[in-house]
């Protein structure tokens, strides 16, 4: 009889068990579910707004805009240089994906020779992934629309527009205002402007030379940004409406030069090869500065071919070198009137005669003038610039007159125009003989009649010649 109880007994142990285990994991089950509850209430209430915004920039992006470049204008409002509509193709290179193929199946809609397509291909090489490269500028609207309807075909490549920098008048300006080009590696820097990502960006171009490149910072602007929708890989997909953030345009900059006056300068040259520089002398303003021959600027902004720049950089009459301010010469007989000024500084009388034969005895040689003058004052000697009255006089005053009297005029030095890489050709004294040939020294008193009529190691730019003048 007593089975039963033991029986019971023993089941009533194990529902004992089974009831606190089963409340146990109940309660383990409910306080899971609970804290699930409160971390889901929590990101859905309180960090909702941050995750939004997380959601938000992985599907949207902002893709760079390069700002419109300041305008260049002279000193009537000429426009000089400004920006007009580029159609243009970029790509982006991508994983997974040969770009050699992609540029091979691009040439059979626009233009590209073999040579262009290796150099696009190193020019992808050098870019971050993801990173787009200009392929081509300024396509027509037939090439724009052959690639915009063959997207499926050629992934990574877009046909946009953008700006591109144009020079109005071509040459006429190309060594004053310069040119801007695209941006290389040795540009961009760690620190500053030129670190910032708009450099990468292919429609962002820099200045080269001239004030393009002095007053380059004035004339970038500031970038904007386009919004755009991308997928997963971060490839754009569409654009997104709203959102953009406007590009500021750079500042304007007039110049003091008047156009008509440059280019009027440039046509007398014609063919030949000169410098010329013309100059309000009541204000100091540069009216016109020109340098033959010249080259168009808009060709450098387009890119030019190795063979192209050969050619530029061969030619005898040397386009690229701006005479103007880096080439520099003997004054000849235009220093002579600085001579004339140091010898009435001097105390020499302007009445003061000098007989011209034709020639001048000195150092046991014959030193020739180009004509018998007779008897010469100063103002005659500067009428028929008379070589052996200013062979005379200079050696009376010696080179360090002469030289003090020549830089006070504004020779031997450079000038604040804005426009970098001017020269300071030479205004020779004892002093310079004694520092360049350490060998001899000496100035002897024979280098000084060379030196009265501009020549001997005399150097003079242009812009010095009408400074001075």
């Amino acid at each position: 009889m007593t089975q039963p109880s033991i029986i019971l007994s023993d089941v009533n142990a194990r529902q004992s068990v089974f009831h606190r285990r089963a409340f146990l994991l109940g309660g383990g089950i409910a306080a899971g579910i609970a804290a699930l509850g409160g971390r889901l209430g929590y990101l859905q209430l309180v960090e909702n707004a941050r995750y939004a915004k997380l959601s938000t920039s992985n599907q949207f992006n902002f893709r760079l805009v390069p700002p419109p470049r300041g305008l260049i204008t002279d000193r009537n409002g000429a426009i000089l240089a400004t920006n007009r509509p580029n159609f243009r193709l970029l790509y982006a290179r991508q994983k997974d994906q040969d770009p050699e193929t992609v540029i091979s199946t691009l040439a059979a809609y626009v233009p590209m020779d073999e040579a262009r397509q290796q150099r696009i291909l190193k020019d992808l090489g050098n870019a971050p992934r993801n990173t787009p490269v200009a392929i081509m500028e300024d396509i027509t609207w037939e090439q724009f629309s052959a690639v915009s309807i063959r997207g499926t075909e050629l992934p990574g490549v877009t046909a946009d527009m953008g700006e591109v920098r144009v020079y109005p008048h071509g040459g006429a300006f190309a060594h004053v205002i310069g040119y801007v080009a695209k941006v290389n590696k040795e540009d961009i820097t760690e620190t500053g402007p030129n670190a910032e990502s708009i450099m990468l960006h292919p429609g962002f171009r820099i200045g080269r030379q001239g004030l393009e490149k002095a007053l380059d910072l004035e004339l970038r602007g500031r970038p904007g940004a386009q919004k755009v929708e991308v997928d997963a890989r971060g490839r754009q997909v569409r654009l997104a409406p709203g959102g953009d953030v406007p590009a500021t345009p750079g500042k304007e900059v007039q110049l003091s030069l008047d156009m008509d006056l440059q280019l009027r300068g440039l046509e007398l040259f014609g063919e030949e090869s000169g410098a010329a520089v013309l100059m309000d002398c009541r204000s100091g303003d540069i009216l016109a500065m020109v340098s033959a021959p010249s080259f168009d600027a808009n060709r450098f902004v387009r890119g030019l071919s190795a063979a192209e720049y050969k050619a530029l950089a061969e030619y005898d009459h040397k386009p690229l070198f701006n005479k103007a301010l880096t080439a520099t010469y003997p004054p000849g007989s235009t220093f002579k009137t600085l001579v004339a000024v140091a010898a009435l500084e001097a105390g020499f009388s302007a009445d003061m005669t000098i007989n011209c034969p034709g020639h001048w005895n000195f150092g046991g040689r014959r030193w020739r003038c180009d004509a018998v003058h007779g008897a010469t004052n100063m103002h005659d000697a500067i009428a028929t610039s008379c070589d052996t009255y200013f062979y005379t006089i200079s050696l009376k005053l010696g080179p360090d007159r002469i030289a003090d009297t020549a830089r006070r005029f504004g020779l031997g030095q450079a000038f604040d125009i804005g426009i970098p890489g001017q020269k300071k050709g030479l205004i020779p004294d004892t002093a310079y003989k004694r520092r360049a040939f350490p060998r001899d020294p000496v100035w002897h008193p024979g280098e000084t009649p060379s030196f009265g009529i501009g020549q001997g190691y005399t150097l003079v730019t242009a812009l010095q010649q009408c400074v001075a003048a």
